[in-house]
């Protein structure tokens, strides 16, 4: 508007001239004028009988009836124009929400008010004559190309728009012109509905009618919202570059004017790709509506963009629990709601923040990393907490510290990292129940894989165990086995499972690789929240819940604009829920694992043997490469944690931690969720409870870990595991994989047969089919049988028959890539010490094992 006194333009709505500081005459006030829509006619009914064997004419029928939707049509849309015109926001003039704005109040999941947002803090509006050509041209390409023609709506856009939402019977797709989006920042609520749609074309006519394109065009830029707490073009200019808003260049401008569409998604600052590919969109906007040549479009989107980011006062910076708030911010737009209607429209906005597990997350997250790392910055850690059986988001720390519109390490789509082997429960163990596996199927943990001239894959401490069932090489993370399994389910089908069951974001061309069995994906990757979201799926049996951050939301007026409530999908049987949350509880198990041949004399440790919480809990640890990622995913009935440690700058190789330990899965993220649940469960008063056993499991006591069968009388005490079933899944037939032999009682090394003079009889164990000669040796191969015998007309020599050693030489199987290790280690155990006992008398050998 004008000023009388000295003449020059100021912004819609100020009140005092910002040039020589007179007191503005605001604009008379304006009422909307539109033709009140006319009633449909009546449709006449005929009474008029046809007789009885009268020819139906179908033509006649069908072109009647397309009349009568026609008409109903438009009485439709009469009725929904009448009601978007009586029910118009005032308009008494175009003053800004910076001046008229409420704040905004959220709460927490108990209905307790934790915060105010106050988002116009930080806007300064510029005259159109003060923002850059660049900007204005940029902003108009991407946006509205017809705005300076269009009578402030696209009538092609709103009929193509109209054909959608007719499809899916709601207003779905959007058709606004610059003049439409201002309407509804400025006046309409969010809430996609055909009669606000309706409003916003109404107000747009009048604003169209009133005000010039520039002045229209002035009020956008100083109105939008740009993201990074940045309100208007001015903060913009200033938090992005440093600049002001005349001083943009074409690339910057193309920069800033792709951000309205999606702030938080296309920030440059966090999403440098994304915002890169936006850019792009922008200037091939502008060159093929004349604003640039395609060359120029090309040399300005490799033109440096001088970012100098700038610390403004934002609406979360200064707030309680600032990582969830900003997340809530960042998920309302993505719901379609304008910043400007999130802070300054008088909302209240209910969400499912528990304060309480918020603060006992950040201090861990803080703790155990000063602990660690001290201040190196550099590594961080996330955490997402989750109700399992709702879907209720109670805390998410996206850092050490927080940071005004920085990173959310735990939810960010670009905070993709390798799972390591967190990702086996979600690849292959749950998918090989499904299929019929159980916890004691037995898999041979023997290298059959050769990649690059190396055995594949391997753990830490290079040791095969031979004979291994499901549920104790899960407990002590077996890649071997996780390899094999993912390779005998199917490739494709675990893939599937992982990303269909359990909801991962992965790219199809990882489908391909058999390394994502152990976290190992050729492109794709996982961050917190995809992760915990995942994990839940166990303790609501088999039920993965849509996540909820906000409750619902009322405007000013009492109305709820929106509303989320609790949804699941039945992924897998509660029974297979119910098998795998025990699986995962050996994880915590702090007794050596005695049928695990190779991890030392008791047999081998569970990852997470030190993590346990005092009571019922699941999990899994995960480690990348060089220690570039560690995960602990983990769960009781009521709670589910999910916490990533690693590098924030990518997947580079961790240092040891300031005690002189590499931090794998179980020492860089276990500590964290293990204080987590401890200070939840004593500050929350959370009532111990088992994990919730459905009809349809039955137990079985006494199988063999090296069958996967009813143990038998040979089978050595420390191979015999009970497991929980599906039932029907149930061994009930007697394993055969330990056996009795007759050995030459001088040389247990020698089958004895007849001549050979005494003998004893030995229990041994059945060799592994699918190792060949050439390869490293199992553990378990010291109980394998003798494979020579004794000659009857020669004393028993005392040297030793053992199997062949192994040959690097020796390539048996196919290739596959390589990918991350697991932690473990140990030595083999000595073979038995066998004493002579009576002819025909078998004997178990108690120190035997597998």
């Amino acid at each position: 508007m004008r000023c009388q006194k000295c003449g020059q333009d100021n912004s819609p709505g100020s009140l005092y001239c910002r040039f020589c500081g007179r007191k503005l005459k605001a604009p008379a006030t304006k009422k909307v004028s539109a033709k009140t829509p006319a009633k449909s006619p009546a449709i006449p009914a005929s009474s008029k009988k046809g007789a009885t064997h009268r020819r139906i004419r179908w033509g006649r029928v069908s072109i009647l009836a397309f009349a009568l939707v026609v008409l109903a049509g438009f009485g439709f849309a009469g009725y929904e124009s009448y009601a978007a015109w009586t029910t118009l926001p005032p308009m008494t003039s175009l003053v800004s929400l910076t001046t008229q704005s409420q704040d905004s109040t959220i709460y927490d999941q108990y209905g307790q008010k934790v915060a105010t947002l106050h988002g116009s803090v930080n806007r300064i509006n510029v005259p159109i004559s003060a923002i850059s050509p660049n900007m204005q041209h940029a902003i108009v390409a991407i946006e509205d190309h017809g705005f300076y023609t269009n009578p402030g709506f696209d009538l092609k856009s709103i009929v193509r728009a109209s054909l959608v939402d007719v499809v899916h019977h709601a207003a779905v797709q959007g058709a606004s012109t610059i003049t439409e989006q201002l309407a509804k920042d400025l006046y309409l609520s969010p809430k996609k509905t055909l009669q606000r749609k309706l409003q916003e074309f109404f107000i747009g006519l009048e604003l169209a009618r009133t005000y010039s394109k520039p002045q229209i065009l002035d009020m956008y830029l100083n109105e939008v919202y740009f993201g990074n707490g940045a309100s208007g073009i001015y903060a913009a200019s200033e938090s992005y570059f440093g600049e002001k808003p005349s001083e943009l260049t074409v690339a910057q401008a193309a920069m800033l004017a792709g951000l309205p569409q999606a702030p938080s998604l296309y920030d440059p600052l966090v999403n440098l790709k994304l915002a890169k590919e936006r850019q792009l969109q922008v200037l091939d906007a502008m060159a093929k509506y004349g604003y640039l040549t395609p060359s120029q479009a090309h040399a300005d989107y490799l033109a440096p963009l001088n970012f100098h980011p700038q610390q403004i006062t934002s609406s979360s910076s200064s707030l309680p629990y600032p990582w969830y708030i900003q997340h809530v911010i960042n998920y309302l737009e993505s719901k379609g709601m304008s910043y400007n209607m999130i802070t300054n429209g008088g909302l209240k906005i209910y969400t499912a923040l528990d304060p309480t597990v918020y603060n006992i997350a950040q201090n861990a997250v803080t703790y155990w990393m000063n602990y660690h790392f001290g201040n190196n910055q550099n590594l961080q850690a996330a955490v997402v907490v989750e109700n399992p059986h709702n879907g209720y988001i109670e805390a998410v720390i996206g850092a050490r510290q927080y940071t005004p519109f920085g990173e959310d390490l735990a939810t960010s789509p670009t905070a993709l990292r390798s799972s390591g082997s967190s990702i086996k429960p979600l690849m292959e163990y749950t998918a090989a129940l499904v299929k019929g596996y159980t916890p004691m199927t037995p898999i041979q943990d023997v290298p059959i894989f050769h990649v690059n001239g190396q055995w594949w894959p391997h753990n830490d401490d290079h040791v095969y165990h031979g004979w291994m069932d499901l549920q104790d090489a899960l407990a002590i993370s077996d890649n071997d086995v996780a390899v094999h399994l993912l390779h005998d389910i199917g490739i494709q089908y675990g893939f599937n499972f992982a990303t269909q069951k359990f909801g991962l974001k992965l790219p199809e061309i990882d489908a391909s690789y058999l390394g994502m069995a152990i976290g190992g994906f050729k492109q794709g990757g996982v961050n917190a929240y995809e992760m915990t979201q995942a994990y839940a799926t166990f303790p609501n049996g088999g039920v993965r819940m849509k996540p909820i951050w906000v409750t619902k939301v009322v405007n000013q007026d009492g109305a709820v604009i929106f509303q989320d409530n609790p949804q699941g999908q039945a992924e897998f049987s509660p029974q297979v829920a119910f098998v795998m949350d025990h699986m995962l509880e050996k994880v915590f198990d702090p007794n050596p694992i005695p049928a695990i041949v190779g991890g030392g004399p008791a047999g081998a440790t569970a990852t997470g043997y030190d993590l346990g919480i005092g009571r019922p809990a699941a999990g899994k640890t995960g480690t990348n490469n060089g220690e570039a990622d560690a995960w602990f995913l983990g769960y009781e009935p009521q709670l589910t944690v999910g916490v990533w440690e690693g590098n924030v700058h990518g997947e580079y190789p961790q240092p040891p931690t300031l005690q002189g330990v590499y931090p794998y899965g179980d020492v860089g993220a276990g500590p964290i969720w293990q204080t987590i649940m401890e200070q939840v469960n004593q500050a929350e008063n959370i009532p111990v409870e088992h994990f919730s056993r459905p009809p349809g499991v039955v137990y079985v006591p006494n199988v063999s870990a090296t069958s996967g069968l009813i143990a038998s009388q040979y089978t050595p005490s420390r191979d015999i595991e009970g497991a929980w079933f599906v039932q029907g899944t149930q061994p009930t037939s007697v394993g055969q994989s330990h056996f009795p032999l007759k050995v030459v009682a001088s040389n247990p090394n020698l089958l004895w047969q007849p001549g050979c003079g005494p003998f004893v009889t030995s229990v041994f164990l059945k060799k592994e089919p699918d190792w060949k000669p050439g390869a490293p040796l199992p553990a378990d191969h010291i109980y394998w049988p003798p494979t020579q015998s004794c000659s009857p007309k020669t004393p028993p020599s005392s040297s030793s028959s053992t199997p062949p050693s192994a040959s690097p030489s020796a390539s048996p199987s196919t290739s596959s890539p390589s990918a991350p290790p697991s932690s473990g280690s140990g030595t083999p155990l000595p073979p038995p010490v066998l004493s002579p006992v009576s002819p025909n008398t078998p004997k178990s050998t108690p120190s035997s094992s597998t």
